[in-house]
C-alpha cells in the first residue's frame, strides 16, 4: 500500500470502485482532505484530466467541495479537494429509503445550485451520481469535481441531475414512477432534464430558477437523517487512547512505534504479534493485548498475518503519535537493528556469534541508557544486550571494571529516564499540538479572525515554537466577526448603510441582527415568492426585497412586509439591489444578463427606463452612461458628459458632497470632478470593483468577491488590505463604513460580517488578546483542539 502521494498521507478509501480511486488524505499539518486518483491510460486522457481540473479550480460555491490541489503530471495523477463529512445520497437512500415531499425539493434545489455554480465557472462535473452528493451538517454538498473529463458537458450533467432526483425519489427502481415520489411540478422539471435531445434540456440555472419558484424550495436546508459522526483519524485514535486504563496507556507508544519504519519521512511497517510481547511479563503482555484489541476494533491497527497501522495517514493525523515519532526518531533506527538482531539470535539457538559487539553494541547500550523515551525494551531485547555485554566481559577481562560501570550507568540512567519520560513526552506532545493549533489558526484567519487569535494564543501557551510565534504575531486589521447562526447555502444577507445591522432571509423568514451585540432584534415572515436580492434604505428603517416578478418593502420597526410593487428579477446571474442615496429610487440588476431597472418609490413608476444611471446625494444629480451620449443630469437639466463614454457604470460611486465621483477602471481607481477632470495625481491600485465612500468623503473602500481595500484619498494611502472568504459567483462582498468612520464592516459568504479596524487593530500579543477577546471557551477548544483536554489560556 502506498503511504503517501505528494504532500499527502493516505487514509481510508472513500469510493466504491470504478475508474477513480478516492482516498481520505491528510497534509503535514494533519488537515483532512479527499484525494482522487483517476485511472488515465494514455496522454490524451491525462490532458483531458488536466483541463477538467483547471476548470474545476475556478468554481467558487458553498455547495461544492473546494478544489485544493491538482497534480495531473504526478505518478499517479491526483486531485485533492475539501473533505466533506457525512453520508452520501446513496447511503442515505439505501439505509432510510427514498425521499418524499419537501425534502425532494430541498435536495433538488441544493444540487441544482451546486451544478449552476459549476457550469457558470466554465466547468462540468461529468460524473454526477448519488455517490457524489454528500449530506453534510450544513446541507448537501457536491463532491468529485474535476475527476471526470465531462465529455457530454453541461447537458450531460443536467441529465445526470435528473437521474439523481429519480433515484432519490424511487430508490433502486431508478425510473420515473408514479404515486409516491415526485409531485407534478417537480416531475415536469425532472422530465425536462431527462429529455433525450441534449439541446432541448434546460441549463442548470434554468432548473434552479424553476425550483426557486416553488414554495417547497424555500422551507429550509436538507440535513442528514441522523447526526454526522465522521471524526478524523487523529480524533478516533485519541478517543481510543482516552478509554484505556493508565497502565495500558503506558504501552500505546511502544506498540505504535514498533509499527513505524524508518524511511526518510516515516512509513508504516509490520510486525508479528510475538515481536511485541516476546520477553514481556504477563502483565505487560496482557496490556499490549488490550491495546491491540482496542485499536483493532477502531480499525486503526490491522491484524492479519502481521500487525500494521491500517492507515499511513495516522502518522500525521494523530498529534500524539507525531510527538512520539519526533521524540524517538533518531533512536528508532538503533532499536530496529537491536530488535532484528535479538530475534535472529533467539531463532538461531542463541549462538554467541550472533551477539552485538564493538560499535553496534556501544550504540545499542547508549540508546538503551539515555536515547529512548517511550520505547520499552522487551525481555528478549534486554537478554540479548546482557549476553552481548557478558561476552565482551569474558573476552576482555581487562575491561571488567569499565563494563560493570557501564552496566551500572545503564541501570541508573534507565531508572532516571523512566521518571523523566512522562514529562518529556507531554512536553513534546504540547510542541506538536502547538504546531497543529498554529496551523488551524492560520486556516481560520480568513473567515473567523477572533477564533484564529484565540487559537494562536492557545498555540503559544502550549509551546513557544516558531509556528506558534508566527501565528501569535500575525497582524490582522479584522478585529471581529459575526456569522448568521441560521445561515444556509441559499440564505440572503444585506448590511445596513451604517454598518450596525445585518438582515437575513432564510427558509422564508426575515431576521435582523445587531452586529455589535450579535442579538436578533427583529423577525417577520418573508414574501411567498422567491427573493432575488435585498437592500437597506439610506435611513436603515426599510428593507427592499426584490422577488421574481414583484418587489416589496419591509418596515423593520413594525415587522410588516408591504404590498408588492414594480418589477422583480427573473433572469439568472449576479443579482443585486440598492437604494439611491436620497432613498427615493430602488435599483435592481442581474449582471450577467444585463437586466436592470429603477423604480421611483414616490411617483410609483419606472424611472431611467432603458438607461444606466448612477444617482448622487439627495437624488438631485445623476450620471447617465450611454457611450458618447452620456449625460450629467442635475436639477432637471441635462449636460453632455462624453468623458463617460468608456467608463463602467457599475463601478462608479458618488462622493457624499455630490461634486465628485469615483470610478474603478482597468488601469486603477480615479476620482473625478463632474466635468471629468481628475482630482488626484495618481490612480489607486489595484482596482477592485465595488466602491463606497465614508460619510465624510475622506476614505474610499473597494471590494471584489475575495478582497477588500481602504484608501485615504488625501495622499492615496492604503489604510487596509485584507483577503476575505470568496462570496461565490452570485454574491459580491459588500462593505460599509460605520457611522464614526473608524471601522469597516464587510459582508462575505454565508452571512459572515468582518469588522475591520481602520486604525490597525490590537497589537499581536498574548496580553492584548486576553484583554480584548479572552481565551478559547471549552466548547471552542473541543471543536478546534479535540486531541487535548481543555486548558484556560488566559
Amino acid at each position: 500500500m502506498t503511504d503517501r502521494l505528494g504532500d499527502y498521507w493516505l487514509g481510508a478509501r472513500l469510493d466504491g470502485g470504478g475508474h477513480v480511486i478516492v482516498r481520505e488524505a491528510y497534509d503535514e499539518s494533519g488537515t483532512r482532505h479527499a484525494l482522487g486518483m483517476p485511472l488515465l491510460p494514455d496522454a490524451e486522457s491525462r490532458a483531458r484530466f488536466a483541463a477538467s481540473a483547471k476548470a474545476a479550480g475556478h468554481v467558487r460555491s458553498l455547495s461544492v467541495a473546494t478544489l485544493t490541489e491538482a497534480c495531473p503530471d504526478g505518478e499517479p495523477p491526483y486531485l485533492v479537494s475539501e473533505y466533506v463529512p457525512g453520508p452520501t445520497l446513496r447511503q442515505v437512500v439505501d439505509r432510510h429509503g427514498p425521499y418524499t415531499g419537501d425534502d425532494l425539493y430541498r435536495l433538488a434545489t441544493a444540487t441544482a445550485t451546486a451544478l449552476a455554480a459549476v457550469h457558470e465557472a466554465g466547468a462540468a462535473h461529468g460524473a454526477l451520481t448519488p455517490e457524489k452528493v454528500v449530506l453534510g451538517a450544513e446541507g448537501p454538498r457536491l463532491v468529485g469535481l474535476g475527476l471526470a473529463d465531462g465529455d457530454g458537458g453541461p447537458p450531460a450533467d443536467v441529465c445526470a441531475w435528473g437521474r439523481l432526483l429519480v433515484y432519490a425519489a424511487y430508490g433502486a427502481d431508478d425510473r420515473l414512477g408514479k404515486g409516491e415520489g415526485l409531485d407534478r411540478p417537480l416531475r415536469g422539471i425532472v422530465a425536462a432534464a431527462l429529455h433525450p435531445d441534449p439541446d432541448r434540456r434546460p441549463n442548470a440555472r434554468q432548473l434552479l430558477m424553476s425550483l426557486l419558484d416553488a414554495p417547497q424550495s424555500q422551507q429550509g436546508r436538507l440535513l442528514p437523517p441522523e447526526p454526522v459522526d465522521d471524526p478524523p483519524l487523529g480524533a478516533r485514535a485519541e478517543a481510543v487512547y482516552a478509554r484505556l486504563a493508565p497502565s495500558d496507556q503506558e504501552l500505546v507508544a511502544d506498540v505504535f512505534l514498533r509499527l513505524v519504519g524508518m524511511a526518510p519521512d516515516d512509513e508504516v511497517a509490520s510486525a508479528a504479534r510475538d515481536e511485541l510481547v516476546s520477553g514481556r511479563s504477563d502483565d505487560e503482555a496482557a496490556s499490549i493485548g488490550r491495546v491491540l484489541e482496542a485499536y483493532g476494533k477502531a480499525g486503526l491497527i490491522s491484524d492479519r498475518d502481521t500487525l500494521t497501522i491500517t492507515y499511513p495517514a495516522l502518522l500525521r493525523a494523530w498529534p500524539r503519535l507525531r510527538e512520539w515519532l519526533d521524540g524517538e526518531r533518531d533512536g528508532l533506527a538503533v532499536h530496529r537493528e537491536l530488535a532484528r538482531a535479538a530475534r535472529r539470535w533467539e531463532a538461531g539457538g542463541r549462538q554467541e556469534t550472533a551477539l552485538f559487539q564493538g560499535e553496534p553494541l556501544d550504540r545499542a547500550l547508549a540508546w538503551a541508557a539515555g536515547g529512548r523515551r517511550r520505547v520499552t525494551l522487551s525481555g528478549g531485547e534486554r537478554t540479548f544486550l546482557d549476553a552481548g555485554v557478558a561476552r565482551v566481559r569474558r573476552r576482555a577481562r581487562r575491561r571488567r571494571v569499565f563494563t560493570a560501570g557501564l552496566l551500572a550507568v545503564v541501570v541508573l540512567l534507565a531508572g532516571w529516564q523512566t521518571l523523566r519520560q512522562r514529562g518529556e513526552a507531554e512536553r513534546r506532545l504540547e510542541h506538536a499540538m502547538a504546531r497543529v493549533a498554529a496551523s488551524r489558526a492560520e486556516a481560520l484567519r480568513l473567515t473567523d479572525p477572533v477564533t484564529a487569535r484565540r487559537l494562536s494564543l492557545a498555540a503559544w501557551r502550549l509551546a513557544p515554537v516558531p509556528e506558534s510565534r508566527r501565528a501569535l504575531g500575525a497582524v490582522d486589521a479584522a478585529v471581529a466577526a459575526f456569522t448568521d447562526p441560521l445561515a444556509g447555502p441559499r440564505s440572503m444577507h444585506a448590511v445596513s448603510g451604517d454598518g450596525a445591522r445585518l438582515a437575513s432571509l432564510d427558509e422564508g423568514t426575515l431576521r435582523v441582527y445587531d452586529l455589535d451585540s450579535g442579538r436578533e432584534i427583529a423577525r417577520a415572515a418573508g414574501p411567498e415568492q422567491s427573493v432575488r436580492a435585498m437592500a437597506w434604505s439610506p435611513g436603515n428603517r426599510t428593507l427592499a426585497l426584490v422577488g421574481v416578478d414583484r418587489s416589496y418593502l419591509w418596515d423593520v420597526a413594525t415587522a410588516r412586509v408591504g404590498p408588492p410593487f414594480g418589477r422583480g428579477l427573473g433572469t439568472p446571474g449576479e443579482q443585486s439591489a440598492w437604494f439611491s442615496p436620497g432613498g427615493g429610487l430602488l435599483f435592481a440588476a442581474a449582471r450577467q444578463s444585463g437586466e436592470r431597472w429603477a423604480w421611483d418609490l414616490r411617483a410609483r413608476r419606472a424611472a431611467y427606463v432603458g438607461e444606466y444611471a448612477v444617482v448622487g446625494p439627495g437624488d438631485r444629480v445623476a450620471l447617465v452612461f450611454a457611450g458618447k451620449e452620456s449625460q450629467l443630469r442635475r436639477d432637471g437639466r441635462a449636460t453632455p458628459a462624453p468623458w463617460l463614454e468608456r467608463m463602467p457604470w457599475e463601478y462608479a460611486a458618488f462622493a457624499p458632497d455630490g461634486r465628485r465621483v469615483a470610478i474603478a477602471e482597468e488601469s486603477g481607481i480615479q476620482v473625478y470632478e463632474l466635468d471629468g477632470v481628475p482630482t488626484e495625481d495618481t490612480r489607486l491600485r489595484p482596482s477592485p470593483g465595488n466602491l463606497r465612500f465614508s460619510a465624510d468623503g475622506r476614505l474610499l473602500a473597494g471590494t471584489d468577491n475575495d478582497h477588500v481595500r481602504v484608501w485615504r484619498l488625501d495622499g492615496g494611502v492604503l489604510l487596509a488590505s485584507r483577503p476575505v472568504a470568496a462570496t461565490g459567483a452570485d454574491r459580491a462582498a459588500q462593505a460599509v463604513f460605520t457611522s464614526d468612520g473608524q471601522r469597516l464592516r464587510v459582508l462575505t459568504g454565508r452571512g459572515t460580517v468582518l469588522t475591520i479596524d481602520l486604525g490597525g487593530g490590537p497589537p499581536p500579543t498574548a496580553e492584548a488578546i486576553c484583554s480584548r477577546y479572552g481565551g478559547l471557551s471549552p466548547q471552542d477548544w473541543a471543536r478546534h483542539l479535540p486531541e487535548l483536554p481543555y486548558r484556560d489560556t488566559c
